[in-house]
């Protein structure tokens, strides 16, 4: 009885949570190899320091935009296919697709439309498009986590996966934080910056491939299914 009250994540094919990990995941590899060329070529003077925030901010706008509205499919179409506690998941998590949206407008949303008079304005905005993507996820993970129906391995990896989330999006904020307002010009805290720097490049990696690695479980769950049915069914008419 206890396995016939859990369900996976979603019913029948889990195509919309693979592609919904997958392009999370290949949106922050691309992310990053990006940042890493237009880095190396900073160092090497090949382009300015203006001109490698001017190709970051460009590539967050326009390929966050895009990822953005994909996200928010994504998310919609597994709510769709999902029930109880994981449709709830699914939905909360679809404000987690402002997240790349505004990457690259929030300085502009914050400075320029609204008119605020903010220290370290672009770090701020950084720190908010980054809360936008990693709130909506962290709580998508904890309903999983809490939910009794959904299945134990899935719910393991949604607790861990709180955390990953949570240590992707805040490290790299304190840190920042404490090197442009606590402490500015320490150097001591240019190791952590860099540290800094690569976790930030994993804030959407990570939870796409946890986002995957939940659709396997899911999975696995669905086939085991028939299986422990069979075996329990003899038990039944025997008892009778």
């Amino acid at each position: 009885m206890q396995t016939r009250s859990k369900q996976p994540l979603l019913r029948g094919a889990h195509l919309p949570l693979i592609l919904l990990g997958a392009v999370m995941a290949l949106y922050g590899l691309v992310s990053a190899l990006v940042w890493s060329i237009a880095s190396s070529q900073a160092m090497r003077g090949q382009i300015t320091a203006g001109q490698q925030r001017i190709r970051l901010a460009n590539f967050e706008s326009t390929a966050g935009l895009i990822v953005g509205i994909i996200f928010l499919a994504l998310f919609i179409w597994c709510a769709v296919k999902a029930r109880g506690a994981a449709r709830a998941a699914f939905i909360v998590g679809a404000l987690a697709a402002l997240g790349p949206i505004l990457a690259g407008r929030a300085e502009m949303l914050l400075f320029g439309v609204l008119g605020l008079r903010l220290p370290a304005g672009s770090v701020i905005a950084g720190a908010l498009a980054t809360l936008l993507f990693a709130l909506p996820m962290t709580i998508l993970f904890i309903i999983l986590a809490s939910s009794r129906r959904v299945p134990r391995a899935c719910r393991w990896v949604s607790f861990a996966s709180i955390f990953v989330v949570l240590g992707t999006a805040f490290f790299p904020i304190v840190v920042t934080v404490v090197a442009f307002l606590v402490k500015p010009g320490d150097p001591g805290i240019g190791r952590l910056m860099e540290v800094g720097a690569q976790v930030m490049r994993l804030r959407y990696t990570l939870p796409g491939l946890s986002l995957l690695f939940l659709a396997y479980l899911s999975m696995r769950f669905v086939q085991g299914q028939p299986a422990v049915e069979a075996s329990s069914t003899p038990q039944e008419g025997g008892s009778k």
